[in-house]
This record gives structure tokens, sequence and C-alpha cells, in this order.
């Protein structure tokens, strides 16, 4: 998959769930887009990793080696959901001109978080 089409896919499901009934034009706009698709793993990975071992509250922050891309992660609830293990999370991202901040939730299904849509 090209780059643009992880980054946009990503970005729906990730840093704009709520904005689901908006243009999708947008999408281009947002600071992940500045990732490609090499950082983009690895921003990926780091994200799982603060949901499972950053405790609610503290704020760790991964900046990309090649692109001018921040993003700061806070776990701010971890809860069950029936079987499942849930946390909220502030995302708030950066790259130059371009920003975005919102709470996003995500549930852990074996192994894996899974962003739970609205």
């Amino acid at each position: 998959m090209a780059r643009n089409g992880i980054a946009a896919a990503i970005t729906a499901i990730f840093f704009i769930a709520p904005a689901w009934a908006m243009n999708d034009s947008f999408l281009k706009d947002a600071p992940v887009s500045r990732l490609g698709e090499d950082e983009f793993k690895v921003f990926w990975a780091f994200t799982m990793s603060t949901l499972d071992t950053t405790p609610d509250g503290k704020t760790v922050e991964w900046k990309a080696t090649k692109a001018t891309f921040t993003s700061k992660l806070t776990p701010q609830k971890s809860f069950t959901e029936g079987a499942l293990k849930c946390r909220d999370m502030t995302i708030d991202s950066d790259s130059r001109d371009r920003q975005m901040r919102g709470v996003y939730t995500f549930c852990k299904k074996g192994k894996d978080w899974e962003f739970k849509t609205p």
C-alpha cells in the first residue's frame, strides 16, 4: 500500500474517528500524513507500547527522526468493557503547520490494541 494510503487509513481510524461525517479530503492535511511508511510503523509500535506500559496520567512523547512530527500520548483512564481491557488516551500530534488533538478509546483483543469505533 502506498505511504499516503497508509497514512490516510490510519488517520481516519486512529486520529480523526470522531469526524466520520466530514468530507474526507481533509485527511491529507493530518499531521500523521507527514510520516513515511517506516516512520509510521515505528510510531504505531510506540503507541501500542504506550497503551501497554504507561500509567494513567503520564505523558510520553515521540519524535520522528526524518519527518517533522511530534506526538504526545497520555493514557487517561483504564477500564474494562465486558471481558476487554480498555484505555482512553489523549493524542496530541504536531507537524509544522498541522496539529490535531483528541481523546480516543482503545480496547485490547488478544495481544493487540484496537481502536474502539464511536
